[in-house]
């Protein structure tokens, strides 16, 4: 409570100090405070005009900004009762889309029940491994985590580590990782170009394939940064990014490919998709046209009649030895085709949805053997997200199978605890490309499908 100027006598300071220091427990049938164990601080919720250390409700606590305790969160804080509101943008308000939901028990009625608890401690590991490895710069790397690699992206790395501790509910402006995160978006917006390009150039070689790659990447998680927070510095920043991604769509096929508006594939689309969409969602703006060329993509990368529930990776490719893959239906590319078809606003119980689903539970996450190796994160990552939103029975036969596999190949103890190793037991197919940041991240991310892309599917599968 505060005093609101009025006099509280000796003797009432007295028994409310008293009352503060008692431990006062919950008892498991009665109810009743929290233990409080600590002096009671004179302040709002104390006795003077100094905020205490934690008074307040979960969505606003007292603080030295206003001595008026708020109703809810918000970035007009008053500075005292019927005064004018002053404003701050310290204030963490995610946007509807992005207000981390709550997860169902398992035995609720809920879609996909709750993550386990050797969920969470996974994540957890991982995130510290990730936060051990940030550049004094605030940047990450693909490579020297103890493989080299083929491709290089500080501006990737650095965005999926971000998405990683994002997707844990951790932002720049509160919880235990807000300076990792913090430095890590600094990283983004002082390489940002005045264009709205997150990429920084890197070797020549890699430059030519994975520039787009990278900046939808790194748009994705400023628009999740923003969305989370509405941080106003991130704002010019976010939509710039999202500007960039619509300046550089193919105008004739729909897509996007590693140089802006040259060609179209499903896999660089797919990730623009996935950062616009965020950002419409964080309040952002985006044309409609844009996703109506998506639409169009999309469409052009289904199979042939029959096979409609099947997605190419690229249907113009040359029809030559080294090209004939992109125009032929593979399990990776119809994950990624149906998740864009779930953005776009198909339901759950679309009949090439379920067709689809069911054709990627054919290859549920498996390491495989020496002779026919199974292991895909990139393959996993989106598929986990498509079954984790079509539900049912269809997720639980998905993630009895991933859950266990991830968890169990985590590595647990030394220099490398809480991340997994791209090689061993067998090596993953984007192993010799990305590396350990990769896949360590993607399968955090896959792990955090129960809270993480949620906001990006309900708005449009209602």
């Amino acid at each position: 409570m505060a005093d609101g100027g009025a006099e509280v006598s000796q003797a009432t300071q007295d028994h409310l100090v008293s009352a503060a220091t008692r431990d006062v427990r919950k008892t498991e049938t009665g109810g009743g405070p929290l233990a409080v164990e600590i002096a009671a601080l004179e302040g709002p919720g104390g006795l003077g005009s100094t905020p205490t250390v934690d008074v307040g409700i979960q969505d606003r606590r007292a603080s030295e900004e206003t001595i008026i305790v708020q109703p809810r969160a918000t970035r007009f804080l008053r500075q005292s009762v019927g005064g004018l509101t002053s404003v701050s943008t310290a204030a963490v308000v995610p946007t509807k889309a992005f207000q981390r939901p709550t997860v169902q028990n398992p035995g609720s009625s809920g879609l996909n029940g709750s993550p386990p608890p050797q969920t969470e401690e996974a994540i957890e590991l991982g995130l510290a491994y990730l936060a051990k490895n940030q550049a004094p710069n605030g940047s990450w790397s693909l490579s020297g985590l103890g493989e080299e690699v083929l491709l290089s992206s500080d501006t990737a790395a650095t965005a999926l580590c971000l998405m990683a501790f994002q997707g844990a509910g951790y932002n720049h402006r509160e919880h235990k990782y807000k300076d990792i995160v913090r430095a890590g978006l600094e990283h983004l917006l002082k390489n940002q170009r005045e264009n709205g390009d997150l990429f920084v150039q890197m070797d020549d070689g890699s430059n030519a394939s994975v520039w787009l790659y990278s900046h939808s990447i790194a748009a994705l998680a400023l628009c999740e940064a923003y969305g989370m927070t509405q941080d106003p510095e991130l704002k010019v920043a976010a939509q710039k990014a999202i500007d960039f991604i619509v300046a550089g769509q193919n105008k004739t096929r729909g897509g996007w490919r590693y140089s802006p508006g040259v060609g179209s594939d499903t896999s660089v689309t797919g990730w623009m998709m996935m950062a616009l969409k965020s950002g419409e969602l964080a309040g952002l703006q985006v044309p409609r046209e844009t996703f109506v060329g998506i639409q169009r993509w999309v469409e052009s990368a289904q199979a042939s009649a029959g096979e409609r529930h099947l997605y190419r990776y690229n249907p113009l490719a040359p029809d030559s030895e080294s090209q004939l893959h992109g125009r032929t239906p593979s399990r990776t590319m119809t994950s990624v085709g149906l998740l864009m078809r779930l953005y776009l606003g198909w339901k759950r119980d679309n009949t090439e949805m379920i067709r689809g689903a069911e054709y990627l539970l054919q290859a549920p996450p498996a390491l495989g053997t020496a002779r026919n190796v199974e292991r895909d994160t990139y393959y996993w990552y989106y598929a986990t997200q498509v079954m984790f939103h079509v539900g049912g029975e269809r997720w639980k036969r998905w993630n009895d199978k991933l859950h266990p596999l991830l968890v169990s190949s985590q590595i647990r103890t030394g220099p490398m605890a809480g991340s997994w190793d791209p090689n061993n037991p067998l090596p993953d197919r984007w192993a010799p490309h990305a590396g350990r940041l990769y896949v360590t991240t993607l399968n955090l991310l896959s792990l955090e499908v129960y809270y993480r892309h949620l906001p990006l599917y309900v708005e449009t599968a209602k």
